[in-house]
């Protein structure tokens, strides 16, 4: 059996050529490769072949009768699905110069001069063929972490919609008790209930986070953009953490211009990515809260700074504290509830309104400053009577 018609294995190698005489000369040349070696007598019957398979490499006779290597080349170049395969064209050392000149033009990977040594042919093809095989390992690699990443959103999503019903029950019911639609609660039930409001609100939290995470990977995130100001935004988050911070006893200042900045984005995804930053400051931190939050505008681009005095992020973590689930836990902190999705779903609800999330600053021990930047919107008036009918 030859190679030609052995098993699909390996990487395919494709040799054009019109003279049976040379087509067996290559094959013998790289069997030892342990390839599957396709053999083509005229170009037509080569671009048969590239129709229904993929090569790591094409060798191909420069001096055909029926269609030469460069006009084959050519065709082969224009189709997408193989512009990209290498080709080593094969030629007479005579014709070296112009042909070298022709094949390059065409992006030709590389030349065999006749007569060629066996040896110097078999080890640049198998080049190009564990260049392919890597390649296709890579791919392969892409295709599973794909595969495992839609896996995963789908099971969040599943999860998060499944928690979401019994949780919405219970956080009813709970209130219900809570306020006396029930009848008057004991006061020995108050501390339960004060208790269990707090960790259904946390669990709900949880999977809030495990659901938006869930649609932001699969492109299906509720989003309204419209005008809005972020200063307003800004004040608003502050007011929404103010009775947490009170109740830690933290020092809070806010800094924002007395106008407007306006900027093209959705508010409720905005104020989501303000009030992360806010409650992370109280979160992380060993003594007295502080917080400082800024608004500043500069070079069409408005920015809101959020700085804490609390653990800080050491260097080697400043991208990692945006991944999905990553959670930099400090063994002198108390354990706190939370999924490791906060940063994450704040970073890419500001990668979505073209903006960027990132850690300004940060000095272990000392504290963070991590800031959110937008740009501006363009409130330029349009001028009466520019518009045109069609």
């Amino acid at each position: 059996m030859t190679i030609s018609e052995a098993a699909p294995q390996g990487a395919g190698i494709l040799i054009v050529d019109d003279d049976p005489a040379n087509l067996a000369a290559l094959e013998a040349v790289l069997e030892p490769l342990g390839q599957r070696v396709i053999r083509a007598t005229s170009g037509r019957e080569a671009l048969r072949h590239l129709l229904h398979q993929r090569f790591a490499l094409i060798l191909l006779d420069v001096r055909m009768r029926d269609m030469d290597g460069f006009e084959v080349a050519s065709l082969i170049r224009a189709r997408p699905s193989t512009q990209a395969t290498p080709i080593i064209f094969v030629t007479a050392f005579h014709e070296a110069e112009e042909s070298m000149r022709r094949a390059y033009r065409l992006g030709a990977a590389d030349f065999i001069f006749k007569p060629y040594a066996p040896d110097f042919l078999r080890a640049k093809v198998g080049v190009f063929v564990e260049l392919y095989n890597r390649e296709q390992a890579i791919s392969e690699l892409l295709v599973q972490a794909q595969e495992a990443s839609r896996v995963k959103s789908e099971f969040l999503n599943m999860a998060a919609h499944e928690l979401r019903t019994p949780l919405s029950v219970v956080i009813g019911y709970l209130s219900m008790l809570s306020d006396g639609t029930l009848g008057e609660p004991p006061d020995r039930w108050q501390r339960a209930l004060e208790m269990l409001n707090l960790k259904t609100a946390e669990l709900n939290k949880i999977v809030e986070d495990l659901l938006a995470a869930a649609r932001l990977a699969s492109g299906a995130f509720p989003e309204q953009v419209a005008e809005c100001d972020l200063g307003q935004l800004a004040r608003e988050a502050m007011e929404r953490v103010s009775a947490r911070a009170e109740l830690l006893n933290a020092e809070t200042e806010l800094e924002v211009p007395a106008e407007p900045i306006i900027v093209r984005a959705d508010a409720v995804h905005v104020s989501r990515i303000l009030d992360n930053l806010l409650n992370n400051a109280l979160t992380y931190v060993r003594g007295r809260p502080w917080i400082g939050l800024r608004v500043r505008v500069h070079d069409g681009e408005a920015t809101v700074e959020v700085e804490d005095h609390g653990v800080g992020i050491p260097e080697h973590i400043r991208e990692r504290v945006f991944e999905r689930f990553f959670r930099a836990n400090d063994p002198q902190l108390p354990p706190h509830p939370g999924t490791g999705l906060g940063l994450f779903i704040s970073r890419e609800l500001a990668n979505r309104h073209s903006g960027r999330l990132q850690v300004l600053r940060s000095t272990p021990g000392s504290g963070s400053t991590l800031s959110l930047s937008l740009p501006v919107a363009d409130l330029k008036p349009q001028v009466a009577g520019s518009s045109r009918s069609p």
